[in-house]
């Protein structure tokens, strides 16, 4: 027995390995790790556009009976086109945001997980106190039915104590099913079987009052894009340079360097109107900036305010639990010496089950108080 036991243990799935496996498998952290490479590759080869560009050319040219060959090595830069180098900082802007967002979207799915692992936990610890409930009232009705039997107590107190037992079993079913809808909610999300869970030997600590949300870094990066695109705009109202080198294969000495100069109009006005159209845009991304971190300041004070109440609130009901166990253990006591009523015991009966119904979900909101509070905080496993 005690062989099974440590192979039960040694395999029960801990809030870490949780964790681990959802940023794996979860689909919006795949797609979003998937487009934040796309965004990388793009701002490689937006960098590598701005280098060497060769190209090679071959032709023949039949005219009066004669046969005219001309190959030719061409070589062009980039580099003095000032929009294109814009372009490339704001690829690569795009790209760090879009690296943000896929770590903000991890973090987010673990934390979901996370969650969804503690819900296991209280449900599981809500079928256990719906099975003890369950005890006490098979107890009670025992023991009323003796009162009843030998007359000390009237057949209504005998009724009250088997409708009290019957919603004890109801609770218990009701609550053996929330384990198995909560295991597998949890194993959709992990995309894998759930057996036995590990619970955690303490709750997460609450962060300090510093955010560092990837969320933030995200906005950030958004508002540098912009300015590059700002940059580019800008740059759109000046002409571009060019640095192109020629080669006729097979003469050495054939060669040409040519410098161009482009200078292309969009109408009287459009240049000046996607200047315009692109420092607006820069300063949406200010605002939305702004806005991103001073609500995730709020929710992270909020979220730790909640967490330390959810704790005292846990604690109190703990020890409401404990007072009503301790009270109800008394009542059956004194029932079966006639020194109490079935309907007394009864009270303190239904009095037990919800203290220990109310401690379960105070338990439950204190560590899930304290993941809202790491997420918002966007602190890692």
């Amino acid at each position: 027995m005690n062989l099974l036991l440590l192979l039960s243990t040694a395999h029960a799935l801990t809030l870490d390995e949780a964790v681990r496996r959802a940023a794996e498998v979860d689909p919006d952290a795949l797609v979003s790790e998937l487009t934040a490479h796309q965004a990388r590759l793009d701002a490689a080869g937006a960098w590598v556009q701005l280098g060497p560009t060769p190209s090679i050319s071959a032709s023949r040219r039949f005219a009066a009976g004669t046969v005219a060959d001309t190959n030719g090595v061409r070589v062009s830069l980039d580099v003095l086109d000032p929009v294109a180098w814009a372009d490339a900082g704001s690829a690569s802007a795009l790209a760090r945001s879009l690296n943000h967002t896929a770590h903000a979207t991890s973090l987010d799915a673990q934390y979901a997980a996370a969650t969804l692992f503690y819900t296991v936990l209280s449900t599981e610890a809500a079928l256990a106190a719906a099975q003890e409930g369950e005890r006490f009232a098979q107890a009670t009705t025992e023991a009323t039915s003796a009162r009843v039997s030998a007359g000390l107590e009237s057949e209504l107190a005998g009724r009250s104590a088997r409708l009290g037992l019957l919603e004890a079993q109801a609770t218990t079913a009701q609550s053996e099913a929330d384990v198995a809808i909560a295991r597998a909610t949890l194993s959709r999300a992990l995309q894998q079987d759930v057996d036995a869970l590990e619970a955690p030997t303490g709750l997460l600590a609450i962060p300090d009052a510093t955010n560092d949300s990837p969320w933030i870094d995200a906005a950030e990066a958004q508002l540098a894009m912009a300015k590059w695109d700002h940059a580019a705009a800008i740059a759109g109202l000046f002409p571009s340079g060019s640095i192109a080198a020629d080669s006729t294969l097979g003469a050495l000495g054939d060669w040409s360097l040519t410098l161009g100069v482009t200078w292309q109009f969009d109408g009287v006005a459009g240049p000046f109107l996607k200047a315009r159209r692109a420092a607006l845009e820069q300063r949406i991304e200010v605002v939305q900036l702004d806005a991103v971190e001073r609500d995730l300041a709020l929710g992270l004070t909020t979220a730790r305010e909640q967490a330390r109440a959810a704790d005292r609130v846990a604690e109190a009901a703990r020890a409401r639990e404990e007072l009503a166990n301790e009270s109800l253990q008394v009542g059956q006591t004194r029932l079966s010496v006639g020194l109490a009523s079935s309907l007394e015991v009864l009270r303190l009966q239904d009095d037990a089950a919800e203290a220990r119904s109310d401690r379960v979900n105070a338990e439950l909101d204190a560590a899930t108080a304290r993941l809202e509070a790491r997420r918002v905080a966007g602190l890692g496993w």
